[in-house]
């Protein structure tokens, strides 16, 4: 399918949809709004090689005039009228820099697509944040720890099942207040494995640390022994 050809009621030259003219006053105020960091596009989707017609914000170097996108060239030719729209996807430029985009076609009143807008979010300064933030904040793992064979210095058998608990909460991906009950039944689990609930008033600890009732802990108990007979 041509693009060009895909509203034959849109002539080259003709006026703006009026749709589109409405939304065209928004653009500049609604990337304003949303900050620095995002780029908010209108194409008019009946010209190919000229479809940009406002940019507000410059996140990609693209200016009013422009062509559309690949992604929006191919997604027209592969659903026509019923392409769906896309929130947050990731997107990659040539420099390197990653963006969430987002994209929403804009339909006449007979539903057939005149227009999108796509929103664009750069969000690389975030991603090297939160990966240096990851690497300021990770541990070391000591290789008696990686193999399960260092001594405890406790000077009792409370001790030593209260550290091995803590190390196993400290280790867990989330903390208590996200986990759902899988997450507290794998800790459970693995904590059966080190033997901890032989130890007298484990359970009671144990409940306490995960924050549900000792009967909870009993029924999770319950469930992986069952699994391992």
């Amino acid at each position: 399918m041509e693009l060009e050809n895909f509203w034959p009621e849109n002539a080259e030259g003709e006026e703006l949809h009026p749709y589109l003219r409405a939304i065209r006053q928004m653009v500049e105020g609604l990337a304003h709004v949303l900050g620095s960091r995002y780029e908010v596009i209108l194409y008019d989707l009946s010209h190919a090689e000229t479809s940009v017609v406002a940019i507000g914000g410059n996140v990609t170097n693209r200016e009013a005039g422009g062509p559309v996108t690949n992604y929006l060239l191919q997604t027209l030719r592969q659903y026509g009228d019923d392409a769906p729209d896309c929130f947050n996807c990731r997107s990659e430029l040539p420099d390197g820099r990653i963006l969430r985009s987002s994209v929403m076609f804009v339909r006449d009143g007979k539903g057939h697509i005149i227009g999108g807008i796509c929103i664009n979010q750069d969000l690389t300064d975030f991603i090297v944040a939160a990966k240096l933030a990851q690497e300021m904040t990770s541990f070391e793992v000591p290789a008696a720890a990686e193999n399960e064979t260092g001594e405890s210095s406790a000077h009792d058998i409370n001790e030593v099942m209260e550290s091995i608990v803590k190390a196993e909460l400290e280790a867990a991906s989330k903390p208590v207040s996200y986990m759902q009950k899988e997450d507290k039944l794998a800790i459970v689990e693995r904590l059966e494995e080190k033997g901890i609930f032989d130890v007298k008033g484990s359970v009671e600890h144990v409940a306490e640390r995960l924050g549900v009732t000792n009967f909870t802990v009993y029924n999770y108990l319950k469930e992986v022994r069952g699994t391992k007979q």
